[in-house]
């Protein structure tokens, strides 16, 4: 019987759910029932699930006999719990070693088949003050932080929001003295102070990061931006949208075009750029012209 599961991730979670309870599966099989060819399955094998401890024998695939679960996990935590140790990597090795010991004893276990490239910023020297804007976030406590630019160090007394990392680099979100929604580079502040007054977060900051598209976010009013995408790379603007905004507007066999909510125009500028030539900003034209600009610059280096 043919069951319509397309989905990627929810096929693999499932094959490996099954071979982890000790079945031993025919690709042909497979193929069958998860409604897909025989080539999507033995690609799946060979290539999706290539560090698992799995193994090919007498036309059967299936998982070496020192890998179980725990009763207690099902498959889906065991892979988020893989995932989250890849994660831990990225963020440096003091990090990594101590979340790692925690992980081995949620999973039963010290192999890990899942392996992640983030490129995420060390902060492993930034411990003690992360915790402390953890601290001061979370009690709605200002804070006085010195903090570093090209042309001077100066302290800011802000109202520290969010830890966040865009692009694998780290920053704390606040408002300033006069309420206006600012980042401050991680790296480039230490912590001075921490008030006993409290603050509150206006609803307005909420959904302006929940809508962020890159850390060049504004508390500016948000305006529509529509872009065309050529239909080479369309599927990864359809499987990983730009941002919670983003909208279908148009499709076809030779492009996509689609919107997104930005409240700066540096906000989506560079991811703009890091997909020339694929695509295009239909409106405001004014950020086509200074992407135009920009290449321009860059073609006479």
């Amino acid at each position: 019987m043919k069951h319509d599961y397309d989905k990627i991730l929810y096929r693999l979670t499932s094959i490996l759910s099954r071979l982890y309870q000790g079945e031993k599966l025919q690709p042909k099989d497979l193929a069958d029932e998860y409604n897909v060819s025989l080539r999507t399955i033995q690609r799946d094998f060979k290539e999706r699930l290539l560090n698992f401890p799995i193994f090919y024998e007498k036309k059967h695939w299936q998982m070496e006999k020192d890998f179980k679960l725990d009763k207690n996990l099902s498959i889906k935590d065991t892979i988020a719990l893989d995932i989250l140790e890849e994660f831990s990597k990225s963020l440096g090795d003091d990090f990594h070693s101590q979340s790692q010991t925690i992980l081995n004893k949620l999973k039963n276990r010290k192999y890990s088949p899942i392996f992640t490239k983030l490129n995420m910023q060390d902060i492993s020297s930034e411990f003690e003050n992360m915790i402390e804007y953890e601290e001061a976030i979370l009690a709605k406590h200002p804070i006085t932080v010195q903090y570093s630019t090209k042309e001077k160090f100066q302290e800011v007394s802000i109202n520290p929001i969010k830890i966040v990392n865009f692009e694998g680099l780290w920053y704390l979100v606040a408002t300033d003295e006069s309420s206006k929604l600012k980042s401050y580079y991680i790296k480039n502040a230490t912590l001075k102070k921490v008030h006993t007054d409290t603050f509150s977060i206006p609803k307005k900051v909420e959904d302006i990061l929940d809508n962020a598209i890159s850390i060049w976010f504004s508390d500016n009013e948000p305006f529509e931006v529509t872009m065309e995408i050529d239909n080479h790379v369309a599927k990864f603007f359809k499987e990983k949208p730009i941002a919670k905004s983003q909208k279908i507007i148009q499709e076809d066999d030779s492009k996509l075009i689609i919107s997104v909510m930005a409240t700066s125009d540096f906000e989506i500028i560079p991811i703009v750029k890091s997909w020339i030539p694929f695509i295009k900003v239909i409106s405001p034209i004014r950020i086509h012209k200074k992407v135009q600009e920009s290449a321009s610059q860059f073609l006479s280096l």
